[in-house]
């Protein structure tokens, strides 16, 4: 397990006194620092800071690292403060899917395009009995035991949906979204404008099943969250562009024919999500009932 392998480590103390804040997102704040030129420091927002959550990331993040995927190097777990860390290596200059495409709109439909074909790539590679990477059928089962979201009827149609699911090998990102897919900046050009090194990141949500799972949350994403200001602040996008990112992503994961239906599925699955979100996450009074609502639409209940 890994508690019983953080209980054994003693773990660097460092103090934010010589980092300095390049980045903030969903998942926590990332920093750097001059002594440490090829370091990139990130501190996980709410429950995600605790050790035994931070401890899952890093050690998540190194077994897909050594599954091939692009992802960078996870070093070491330090104390910052009350909390915890992860120093990974640095990647140069470089610029996420969101921002990119935020500050391009131009680009939209190629980068979509890109991302369909490295997400693909993630459901093409095969987990086999790895320990940090688990089962989302699982996980899903889980949060659909502990939910208030949906209840009678309804619950036990959706539990039976999910029970009735292959436990595929197939690996995940957990977190298929707009800011965890980054380009490297080459020196001859811009961020996705000429396919710089594209890294996967924030990998600590990392599990394995039907890859519909990772483009529902990406739907979910994309199509309604993308209507909250504090989404569009993390993704760097509008609605508008975030929209017209997801037709672009679907046209090219799924190809032109059956549409409709892997529209139809794509919402399935991120009526899920919602649901996963709520059992993974703490969350605010307002942020339970925005999720509840929101579970009781998608899956069109009274």
């Amino acid at each position: 397990m890994i508690i019983a392998k953080t209980m054994i480590m003693n773990y660097s103390t460092i103090s934010l006194d010589e980092w300095k804040q390049v980045g903030e997102g969903g998942n926590g704040t990332t920093y750097t620092c001059e002594k440490e030129p090829r370091i990139i420091l990130k501190v996980s927002h709410r429950e995600d800071g605790t050790l035994e959550a931070v401890s899952k990331e890093f050690y998540t993040s190194q077994a897909v690292y050594q599954l091939g995927i692009p992802t960078p190097k996870v070093h070491e777990i330090v104390r910052v403060g009350d909390e915890y860390g992860i120093k990974s290596e640095l990647i140069g200059k470089k610029q996420s899917v969101g921002r990119f495409c935020g500050e391009h709109p131009d680009q939209i439909e190629r980068i979509a395009t890109r991302m369909a074909e490295l997400g693909k790539q993630i459901h093409r590679t095969v987990v086999l009995n790895d320990a940090y990477i688990p089962s989302m059928k699982a996980l899903m089962l889980e949060a659909l035991a502990s939910t208030k979201m949906i209840s009678g009827k309804k619950l036990k149609e959706v539990t039976a949906f999910v029970e009735s699911l292959d436990d595929a090998s197939t690996l995940l990102h957990g977190d298929f979204s707009l800011g965890n897919l980054i380009f490297e900046i080459r020196e001859d050009g811009e961020a996705g404008t000429n396919d710089g090194q594209p890294y996967w990141i924030d990998l600590g949500r990392a599990v394995h099943g039907t890859p519909m799972f990772d483009l529902g949350h990406l739907y979910l994403f994309c199509n309604i969250f993308s209507k909250k200001e504090r989404v569009q602040q993390i993704a760097h996008m509008t609605e508008k562009q975030m929209v017209d990112f997801w037709n672009a992503f679907a046209l090219a994961y799924n190809g032109p024919d059956g549409m409709d239906a892997f529209t139809s599925e794509c919402k399935r699955f991120a009526a899920l999500d919602v649901i996963l979100l709520g059992h993974i996450q703490t969350l605010t009074w307002s942020e339970r009932l925005f999720l509840g609502l929101l579970a009781k639409h998608l899956f069109q209940v009274d």
